[in-house]
Formats: structure tokens, C-alpha cells, sequence
């Protein structure tokens, strides 16, 4: 348990530092002052005025905030307009610039994240040719499983075809008329299987039910860094196109709300040093795509706002301001509880999902930028 609580604050604490710096370096670099720049929410643990800025530790380690000098949205009828150090005061891109670069530093440090693991363990080699006919896991009912094949068994010839490389595989398998003879090395014997033509399924004749053991391929520090940019590019896509797909198909978005977070979280934790560190970039490139949604009372709602202002040379009225920050405000807790209401579900009343079976042919490249899986 203590390990858990422990792993959550240290996923989510660097997440929630790095957005709150994105907006206090904006202010900085746009002449706005701020007031407080605090870590947590609750009562201050901690703090330090240093100039015209009080740094805060506050007891509640889930969130922070940065407050600017004057208000978002100068009263019209103010009898004095704003100082030129406050939010209200600065031209429509500076504003705009400010809420929107919390997020972008979150996509920051999500490039950093998966920058840092490419250079460390390198990327998974996609070229099938230049990947060895090595099993890396077998699926169960297949006629892999059935013959007794196991993971780093290294396939040498298929009905007397040598084999050295997975793309040969698929050619070699696809061309089988019944029976399906291996010659497979298993540490230092050399052994013979054969499949049963009775074991392949009518609807996948040429799956025997392997996965390629991966690769993984050096990767130079330039590489790495462009590598860890395409990834932020590729999950962003990936997220909103699951997103779109399912509204248009009508059918309830798959999120997790703070208990499945927590729960992913823990699950984590207690893995690979690897999956952890993964998972803070992440959820820090999920908290800067959620914060640029243009949702009222969200970052990147009140960009939206700036960027109408830049527009139409005027801002909405604070009558108008109010009731859409309103409602995004009411819309948000509705989305937290679904959310939550999903979580719940998923974890403690979902139905254990039957084991994994590969169903690609040889050769299909799963064009995903963490790993690559071939199947047989």
C-alpha cells in the first residue's frame, strides 16, 4: 500500500510540476508577475517569497496552480485599466501563450520520457528481414502450442526450407499443402515438430500461433530525440482518432478517471523500472491533450477565448465568461464521474478476458513505434 501511494505521488508529482513551470516561464517570458507558484493544494507546508513570487508546498500532492498578477478578465466598467505587470494588461498572444504552455511542457516532458527510454534500450527492429525466426511467445490452441513449441525456440528450416529470418517464414508457411514440418533449435539440441493439419483453424489455415521474439536496434542520441517527438505525434493521433471513432460510432469512450489512473499506477509499480518511467510520459502527455481540449474552465478553453480575441479584437462578455466557465465546470464533474463510474466497472465487475492469441499473419507489421509483434 505504501508503495503504491508512494509511486503515485512520484508519477503524478513531476507531471504536475512541469505544467505549472510551463505557465510561470510563459508569465516570466511575457512580463506578467505572479503572485504564488505552488506545488499541491491545501494547507501550506512550506514557503518562500522570493521577489515578487511566494513558492509554496502545500499538503495535498495532486495538483498545483500558478497565480498571475490582476484578474483573467479586466471588469469593463473598472474605473482604472489594469497594470501593465497584470494577466489582463498583455496582448492576446502573450495570454494565449501563458495558458496554453502548461500543456505544452507536459508534451515536453512526455519527448523527454520516451527519448530517454529509445536511447537506453533502443527501438524494436521492424524490418522482418532483419529479424531472426526466433518465437517470442506461443498462443495457446494454435498448432504451435499443440506441437510443443516454445518461447526462444529459433525456427532453422520449415518442409525442408531453411529459414533465417522471419520474413522468410511467411512465404514457407503460406506454401504448406498438410502437415507442417519444423526444424527448430532449442538451446543446444536441434528438434523436429510437426504440425498437424488437423490443428490449424478453417479460417487461418496459415497461422501456427507465434509472435517474433523482439529486436531491439541501437539508437543514436539525435535519433532518439526526434523518435521521442514522433512518439508524443503517434499517441496524440492515436488517442483522438480512438476518440472520434467513438463518437461516430456511438459507442461510450473508453477513459480512465482518477481511480483507473491510480489503479494503472499501482499495477505499475510493482513491474519493470522501464513500464514505470513509460507511464509518467504517458499521463503527462495525456494531461497536456486533455488540457488543450477547448472545454470551458480548461487551459486550453480559455485559449480559445484569446485566440477569439485575437479574432475579433474584443473579449466575450464577463456575463458570457461566467456561464460558459460554468458549464465547463458542470461538464467536467459529469466527465469525472463517468469516468470513474468506468473505472469501477472495468476493475472490480469486468470479466477475466480470455488469454491473448495472435491472429496476423507473418509478416503483418503492427506499425506501433513501442514495440513491434509478428505473428505467425
Amino acid at each position: 500500500m505504501l508503495l503504491s501511494v508512494i509511486a503515485v505521488i512520484v508519477v503524478l508529482s513531476p507531471i504536475v510540476i512541469i505544467h505549472e513551470f510551463g505557465h510561470f516561464l510563459a508569465c516570466r517570458l511575457t512580463g506578467i508577475r505572479v503572485k504564488e507558484f505552488s506545488f499541491g493544494f491545501g494547507k501550506i507546508l512550506w514557503h518562500k517569497k522570493k521577489g515578487d513570487t511566494d513558492y509554496q508546498i502545500r499538503a495535498i500532492p495532486f495538483g498545483g496552480f500558478v497565480e498571475p498578477a490582476g484578474q483573467m478578465f479586466h471588469p469593463k466598467d473598472a474605473k482604472e485599466g489594469p497594470k501593465s505587470y497584470e494577466f489582463a494588461a498583455k496582448k492576446w498572444y502573450a495570454k494565449f501563450f501563458m495558458v496554453v504552455n502548461g500543456a505544452l511542457f507536459n508534451y515536453v516532458l512526455a519527448a523527454i520520457v520516451f527519448a530517454g527510454i529509445i536511447y537506453v534500450k533502443g527501438m524494436p527492429e521492424t524490418d522482418t528481414a532483419l529479424l531472426p525466426a526466433q518465437v517470442g511467445a506461443v498462443s495457446e490452441n494454435y498448432p504451435a502450442a499443440k506441437a510443443g513449441l516454445e518461447p526462444g525456440d529459433v525456427i532453422l528450416s520449415v518442409d525442408g526450407k531453411e529459414i533465417s529470418s522471419w520474413k522468410e517464414l511467411t512465404p514457407a508457411v503460406e506454401a504448406r499443402k498438410q502437415d507442417l514440418a519444423l526444424s527448430v533449435k532449442r538451446g543446444d539440441e536441434t528438434l523436429q515438430f510437426t504440425l498437424k493439419d488437423a490443428d490449424f483453424l478453417p479460417e487461418q489455415p496459415h497461422i501456427i500461433g507465434i509472435t517474433a521474439a523482439p529486436v531491439m536496434r541501437p539508437v543514436g542520441i539525435f535519433e532518439s530525440a526526434w523518435l521521442g517527438v514522433y512518439q508524443c505525434w503517434y499517441w496524440t493521433k492515436f488517442s483522438l482518432v480512438s476518440l472520434w471513432e467513438s463518437f461516430t460510432h456511438k459507442k461510450a469512450p473508453d477513459l480512465a478517471g482518477p481511480i483507473g489512473i491510480v489503479n494503472i499506477i499501482h499495477k505499475t509499480a510493482h513491474g519493470e523500472l522501464v513500464n514505470f518511467i513509460f507511464l509518467i510520459g504517458m499521463l503527462s502527455l495525456a494531461v497536456g491533450m486533455f488540457n488543450l481540449f477547448p472545454i470551458p474552465i480548461l487551459d486550453g478553453g480559455y485559449a480559445l477565448v484569446f485566440l477569439l480575441e485575437g479574432l475579433t479584437g474584443k473579449l466575450p462578455s464577463e456575463r458570457v465568461v461566467n456561464a460558459a466557465m460554468n458549464c465547463g465546470f458542470y461538464a467536467l464533474i459529469l466527465l469525472v464521474l463517468y469516468a470513474s463510474y468506468s473505472d469501477v466497472k472495468r476493475i472490480f465487475f469486468a470479466p477475466k478476458a480470455p488469454a491473448a492469441e495472435a491472429s496476423a499473419q507473418p509478416g503483418t507489421q503492427e506499425n506501433a513505434p513501442q514495440s513491434t509483434q509478428e505473428a505467425n
